[in-house]
Formats: structure tokens, C-alpha cells, sequence
């Protein structure tokens, strides 16, 4: 199921008296089953990116194509598109409601128009999807802990077996534990269930880790995409846009310039240490 966007722009208050440019003919293609990351400083358009994938902001101008509808045009039903596109937005906690978590992972099957049965599957495999342990299920939600809570939102949105999953910022407001978990669940959907997910995020080292693919935004406009690997090259570009590349970069750029032949392309913590140990084996055997 892929997602096409072609020549998308948005203005927020366009015909008030102070206009502001969210996105300028922004065009990307996102393919079945792949794991790419939005990334962008404060103010790029990320949000008002991913807000279209699945109708909630309507193309102003340009289009934007979900499995084969068109959001531009006023007839496609947007709930075909949700049912399709989950969005995660930020601090989705905030939007709990229900007395107990069944019943809030429940709530957007029951309104599907689903049996109660199928309703109760659907709520009890996307619970078990991102880990919120059975002793919780009849619980209020609001007892939970920030993790918990951030967990039982996205079970939520899995509840309605989309085929693309979107994340704004899932980790944001966090202790680490809780951020490793989400992450490490977000991994085993995309793995397991091989979902297309699109992760908005700020967290380079996050991304390295996670993305095949990396859109670049910069004050509406796309400025870079490619392989993750492919756009962190790029360190001038990035730092230009406003963005540090991973530490584990910048530590092996400093060991280049320092005259060490070790390679920069290496994005993650993993990459980087078995890359300075081949090269410190390397000098202990000329040695």
C-alpha cells in the first residue's frame, strides 16, 4: 500500500492576514512495508506532513495518493483511508477516555460496526502486540504509568489493523526504559507484521537505528531523502538544515581527521565499535 505525494503544498491561515507556509511542493513516495523516518528541526512541516497521510488535514494543493485513493478529491470516504493509515500523534495518552483499557483499545473496532467478539480479538491482539501485560486489561487507563499509557494509545490505533502505521514523536516526555520499549515494540510490528511505519522523530541515533529510508524537511520543503545511511553522509547539509548527525558520526569524522583510516558511514553504536576495533586490531597486528 503505498503513499504518494505529488506537489503538496499547505498554508496555514491562507487568507489571513499572516500566512505561514507549512509545506512548499513537497513530493515523496513511501513503498509497502517500508520503515522510514520524517525528520526535520522544530517548524519544518513534519506534523502537517504526516496529518495528510490519513485525511486529517485535507490537500490544499497537489495530491496525495493512499493505496489507490485520492484525498483531493472531496468523494474519497476518509474512513477508508484511517482504516488503512494509523496515526499515533504526539503525547496520544492525553486522549484516553474509557474506564478500562479493554474498553479503550476497544473503541475503534465497536465503532467499525465490528461484533463484540471481534472486538474483543482485535483489542486482546493489539495489547499483546505492544506489550501491556493481561493484569492491566481491566484496569483504568489513567493508573497506568507514562509508558503503560503511551503503550495501551498506540494499541489503540493497532486495534484498527491498518496496513501503515504513523508515529509523531511516540517517545516524547519518556524516561529511557519506557522510550527503549516503545521503540523495541514499534521494531517487532514492523518485523512481525511487516507494516509500513512512518516515524516523525528528532532523535538522530533513533533513526539510525530503526529507518531503511529518510525524508529531510527544511522549512516546508523537501530537502534530502535516500537510505539512511545515504542522507547521514551528509553531515554539512544536515547541520545546515539544522540537524546534528548521530554522535557515533561525529566521533568517527574526528578519528578521520585525527588521521585514522576509519570509515564515516557508520551510523549506529554497533557499527561503530566493531568498525574501531577492526581498525585498532589492525594496528596491534602491524605493531
Amino acid at each position: 500500500m503505498p503513499i504518494e505525494v505529488e506537489h503538496l503544498s499547505y498554508v496555514y491561515g491562507e487568507r489571513g492576514p499572516a500566512p505561514v507556509v507549512a509545506l512548499d511542493d513537497v513530493s515523496l513516495r513511501i513503498e509497502d512495508g517500508q520503515f522510514v523516518a520524517v525528520i526535520g528541526s522544530t517548524g519544518s512541516g513534519k506534523s502537517t506532513l504526516i496529518q495528510h497521510f490519513n485525511g486529517l488535514i485535507r490537500p490544499q494543493r497537489g495530491r496525495v495518493v493512499v493505496d489507490g485513493l485520492d484525498l483531493s478529491e472531496r468523494r474519497t470516504r476518509l474512513i477508508e483511508v484511517r482504516r488503512r493509515v494509523g496515526l499515533v500523534m504526539q503525547y496520544p495518552e492525553n486522549q484516553l477516555f474509557e474506564e478500562t483499557v479493554l474498553a479503550e483499545v476497544g473503541f475503534g473496532p465497536r465503532n467499525l460496526g465490528l461484533p463484540d467478539e471481534e472486538v474483543r480479538a482485535r483489542s486482546e491482539r493489539a495489547l499483546l502486540a505492544v506489550g501491556v501485560e493481561r493484569t492491566l486489561w481491566e484496569r483504568s487507563p489513567f493508573e497506568l504509568s507514562g509508558g503503560e499509557m503511551r503503550r495501551v494509545a498506540i494499541a489503540s490505533i493497532l486495534a484498527m489493523e491498518p496496513r501503515t502505521l504513523v508515529l509523531d514523536e511516540p517517545t516524547a516526555g519518556l524516561d529511557p526504559r519506557g522510550r527503549r520499549q516503545i521503540l523495541e515494540r514499534i521494531r517487532q510490528l514492523h518485523r512481525e507484521r511487516r507494516m509500513t511505519v512512518v516515524l516523525v522523530t528528532h532523535n538522530m541515533e533513533d533513526v539510525a537505528r530503526l529507518a531503511e529510508r529518510v525524508f529531510v524537511l527544511h522549512r516546508g520543503r523537501l530537502v534530502a531523502s535516500g537510505t539512511t545511511r545515504e542522507v547521514y553522509a551528509r553531515h554539512a547539509e544536515l547541520r545546515a538544515f539544522g540537524l546534528a548527525p548521530p554522535q557515533v558520526s561525529q566521533v568517527l569524522a574526528g578519528l578521520r581527521a585525527c588521521g585514522w583510516d576509519v570509515r564515516t558511514d557508520r551510523i549506529t553504536v554497533e557499527e561503530a565499535r566493531d568498525e574501531i576495533l577492526r581498525l585498532w586490531r589492525g594496528r596491534r597486528e602491524r605493531a
